[in-house]
């Protein structure tokens, strides 16, 4: 495990990972925006009112199809995957919604949350792994196609380095995650994208490998950090969240 994590090291968060890209769609060039233009949200997934909402599930849905179809040949998504969700992350650019991401908690101590069907292919040792505490699951990671490949620079005066779309989706989530009650985090990566090259740079050891949608993919697992490791764009992305945490269903 060490000598995995350590061929991880030298990854450059803006650098494109190939997880942003489908091999039925162009690449689109790359480009750089200032942080100060985007705006973080979470939203609680049934606040059904909300139109940012609606935005979101639309891109969640048109990105996973076409990747579903591409994997499998199937093109048929569900929206209660969505909908099953304790909050949405988002990422807007003015009035679009140009990244989301999933999150969910689960008390590993009931039996109820140890059989969902997120652990359906986990090994067991893996699943042991987790222990018995609440874990935060980030899953369902998607950026808009016309905004793949842009890079975030940093606030005014920063020395840092400009940061992919996607990264900064990850590493806003991973923080509500550090934030919240779940002793630690989790994620499965698609490897023919190499999101398991994100997930390592910010700081994830792999507990398994397996195959999943017909893919190679890596049973993440993120543990406890600090909450000042923030870099620069991401951390004035989360001082500047809005955070919707009603949701509206009856």
């Amino acid at each position: 495990m060490a000598a995995q994590r350590e061929s991880f090291e030298t990854f450059d968060p803006a650098e494109e990972p190939a997880s942003e890209l489908t091999r039925i769609q162009r690449v689109m060039p790359s480009r750089t925006v200032p942080v100060q233009r985007l705006q973080y949200h979470l939203i609680a997934a049934r606040a059904t009112r909300h139109p940012l909402l609606e935005q979101a599930y639309e891109l969640w849905r048109d990105v996973w199809q076409a990747t579903f179809l591409e994997a499998e040949g199937l093109a048929e998504l569900r929206s209660d995957e969505f909908t099953r969700q304790d909050e949405i992350g988002i990422l807007t650019l003015g009035t679009t919604c140009v990244s989301v991401t999933a999150l969910r908690w689960l008390d590993l101590s009931t039996a109820r949350f140890r059989d969902d069907s997120y652990f359906k292919p986990w090994p067991r040792e893996a699943l042991r792994a987790l222990g018995n505490g609440i874990v935060g699951v980030s899953s369902n990671a998607a950026v808009h196609p016309d905004w793949r490949g842009t890079l975030l620079a940093p606030p005014e005066g920063s020395s840092a380095q400009p940061v992919r779309m996607v990264y900064a989706a990850v590493g806003l989530t991973l923080q509500r995650f550090f934030e919240s009650s779940a002793i630690h985090s989790v994620a499965v990566t698609r490897n023919d994208r190499r999101m398991d090259r994100v997930c390592h740079s910010l700081g994830a050891t792999s507990l398994g490998r397996i195959v999943h949608h017909g893919v190679d993919a890596d049973l993440m697992y993120f543990p406890p950090r600090d909450r000042g490791q923030l870099e620069p764009a991401l951390g004035q992305l989360w001082q500047r969240r809005q955070h919707l945490r009603q949701a509206t269903m009856p």
